[in-house]
C-alpha cells in the first residue's frame, strides 16, 4: 500500500499521520511545491491535508481524476467545507442554529430583521474563526457591509449569518470517521469563539447525546472524515458546522484517542474498495 499525504505545513497532525501510515506501507509526502498536474502519481490513496480549502478542493479533484481515491473526497470537501452548503446538508438531519443568507447590501438588513440581534456574520469558507463577527446592532452591521464591499474575493459578498447562540462558556467538537464516532471534546473559553487554535481549553466529552447527533450529522454527508462543531443551547444540541480537513492534535492530547490512526485506517479501507 502506498499512501500519499498532501500538505502545506508539516504540523503535528501531518507528522502523526505520516508515522501511522508507515504501519501500512510506503508513505509519499506531497508538499504543495511537489505537486503538478497533469502527471501520474504512484499512490493507492491520498490523504488531503492542505491548509488552504481551495488547494485541498482542487487537489482532491485532480487525484480523483487520475483514478486515485482521496480522504476526504472532492464532493465532501466542497459541501462540508462551505458553511452555507454544509448548512443545507445538515438541516435535513439535525437541528442547527437559525440562519439566513443575502446577496445584496440592501437585502442584508432583512436578514437582521428576520434573525434579530445579535447575529453572527460568517464567511462561507474559512477556519480558526477568522472573519467571524458578532453584530449587536444596525451600526455594526453597516460597518461589516462597508468592509466587505472593499474585499476583493467575491465569496465575501455572500452575506451568510447565523443567530447568536448563547453558550455555557464552551462548545463541543466531535470526530466521526467513516461513520464511526471516534471521540469528542468540550472547548472552554472566556471568549465567545471557543476554537482551541485561538486558546480554547480541550476537555474530554463523553455525552451519549453528543455521540448520537454527531453520527447523524455525518450521515448528512454519508462518507469521509469529519470534525463536527456543536452548540449546547436552551433548545438542545445544535450542530454549528463541520470541517473536512480537521486539526486534531489538541483533541488527541486531551482524550488520548489516536485520531491519526483512525484516519489512516479509513484511508486504507477507501483504497481497498
Amino acid at each position: 500500500m502506498k499512501i500519499g499525504i498532501t500538505y502545506t505545513i508539516m504540523r503535528k497532525e501531518e507528522m502523526m499521520l505520516k508515522e501511522r501510515a508507515k504501519d501500512y506501507g510506503e508513505v509519499v509526502m506531497l508538499h504543495d511545491s511537489d505537486v503538478v498536474f497533469p502527471q501520474s502519481y504512484d499512490v493507492d490513496v491520498v490523504i488531503i491535508r492542505n491548509v488552504s480549502h481551495f488547494k485541498a478542493l482542487y487537489l482532491a479533484k485532480l487525484f480523483e481524476n487520475e483514478g486515485i481515491p482521496t480522504v476526504n473526497p472532492f464532493h465532501i470537501i466542497l459541501e462540508a467545507g462551505d458553511k452555507l452548503l454544509a448548512t443545507l446538508k445538515l438541516s435535513k438531519k439535525v437541528n442547527i442554529p437559525r440562519w439566513s443568507v443575502a446577496f445584496d447590501e440592501k437585502s442584508v438588513k432583512k436578514v437582521a430583521e428576520t434573525l434579530g440581534y445579535p447575529i453572527v456574520s460568517k464567511p462561507v469558507f474559512g477556519s480558526w474563526g477568522r472573519l467571524i463577527t458578532k453584530i449587536n446592532d444596525d451600526d455594526a452591521l453597516e460597518g461589516i457591509i462597508e468592509h466587505k464591499k472593499w474585499l476583493s474575493n467575491p465569496l465575501y459578498k455572500i452575506y451568510y449569518f447565523q443567530e447568536f447562540v448563547k453558550k455555557p462558556g464552551r462548545d463541543i467538537r466531535s470526530y466521526v470517521i467513516g461513520g464511526e464516532f471516534v471521540t469528542a471534546i468540550y472547548r472552554y473559553s472566556e471568549h465567545w469563539i471557543t476554537n482551541t487554535a485561538r486558546g480554547g481549553k480541550a476537555v474530554p466529552c463523553t455525552d451519549e447525546e453528543v455521540r448520537e447527533i454527531s453520527i447523524k450529522a455525518w450521515e448528512a454527508f454519508g462518507e469521509g472524515a469529519l470534525a463536527i462543531d456543536i452548540f449546547e443551547s436552551e433548545e438542545g444540541l445544535l450542530v454549528n458546522e463541520v470541517n473536512p480537513t480537521m486539526e486534531f492534535k489538541n483533541t488527541a492530547k486531551a482524550t488520548g484517542v489516536d485520531i491519526a490512526r483512525k484516519i489512516v485506517e479509513y484511508a486504507v479501507e477507501v483504497a481497498k474498495r
